[in-house]
């Protein structure tokens, strides 16, 4: 009877009481232990164990939580769902992803544009490497040179060198560089230490102008050079371009500029030191400052240090 009475009590609670994850897993507990405590018989007694109390605990809550989430679930947007759906299935794999290449959900980066592969980009060793030959002998080591050498074009050399050199000058001024970010996604990008000679781009890319396509009659056994395809376009041969954009290297090589701006320092004026603040240092930057009051004083410069500089007058 004192078990009926426990069962009759928690159907009632039940009722009364919106049916939630939480509350029906607390009236699952309640109905569970009840039932131990008022049991009188041995056999019920001798059948429920420690293991299996934990056991039907454990599948208890995962019903409860699948209950509990079934109908927000059947609330959600179509898309939505299907979305969550793929999160358990297919998308699975990129809570964990790879660090050894790329991280596409198909073989490409967009799904949909399957002609689309590129290449990975060049490593930051590779780019140190080609800034360190630059520097050491810049006649020797050009940017066509280097372009010829890593199979890259010239203008992607020059990009490199140029931003390499822009980095030395920032760390220089105190900048600290992200180089465990650079490895990290290096290693997501599937960029090698050494880049395959497979992948080659042309040192120059010619571009010219071209119109509507123009037809010529030839016969079978009339020779059709380069030379000739020009004179009928009436353009100039692809070699005597090349020839020409390689003059103008020659006469105007390329020269990196000692500047973070792009644009040549020049001697700093002489300042004075007028004070020094410790609670104004700074690590990352230092400023200037432009007194515009009548009592004009000039120019002052607050250094990383916290040293307050006036600017002389020349």
């Amino acid at each position: 009877m004192a078990s009926l009475s426990v069962k009759a009590l928690w159907s009632a609670t039940a009722i009364r009481t919106p049916l939630t994850a939480s509350s029906a897993l607390s009236s699952h507990r309640l109905f569970h232990s009840s039932r131990a405590a008022f049991n009188d018989s041995k056999e019920s007694t001798d059948a429920t164990t420690p293991a299996a109390a934990a056991t039907s605990e454990g599948d208890a809550e995962a019903e409860a939580e699948a209950e509990a989430a079934a109908p927000v679930e059947a609330k959600l947007p179509f898309r939505r769902r299907n979305f969550n759906k793929w999160l358990r299935t297919e998308g699975a794999r990129f809570a964990t992803p790879s660090f050894s290449g790329p991280n596409y959900i198909g073989e490409t980066p967009f799904p949909m544009n399957p002609l689309f592969k590129p290449t990975p980009p060049i490593s930051n060793a590779a780019k140190e490497e080609i800034y360190k030959l630059h520097r050491s002998d810049s006649t020797k080591f050009t940017p066509r040179q280097l372009g010829t050498t890593y199979n890259i074009s010239i203008k992607r050399v020059e990009a490199i060198l140029r931003m390499k050199h822009l980095e030395k000058e920032m760390i220089a001024e105190g900048f600290v560089a992200q180089e465990n970010f650079t490895k990290g996604m290096e290693q997501l990008m599937g960029v090698k230490a050494v880049r395959s000679e497979a992948i080659t781009e042309p040192l120059v890319d010619i571009l010219p102008q071209v119109g509507s396509p123009k037809f010529e009659a030839v016969d079978e056994d009339q020779t059709f050079t380069a030379v000739d395809a020009a004179k009928v376009l009436k353009r100039r041969p692809l070699a005597e371009i090349k020839s020409r954009m390689l003059e103008e290297e020659l006469q105007k090589p390329f020269k990196l500029v000692d500047s973070i701006k792009g644009v040549p320092q020049v001697e700093a004026a002489p300042t004075k030191a007028i004070s020094r603040n410790s609670a104004e240092a700074n690590s990352r930057f230092k400023f200037a400052f432009q007194d515009t009051s009548k009592n004009n004083k000039g120019t002052f410069i607050r250094e990383k240090d916290g040293t307050l500089h006036q600017v002389q007058k020349a």
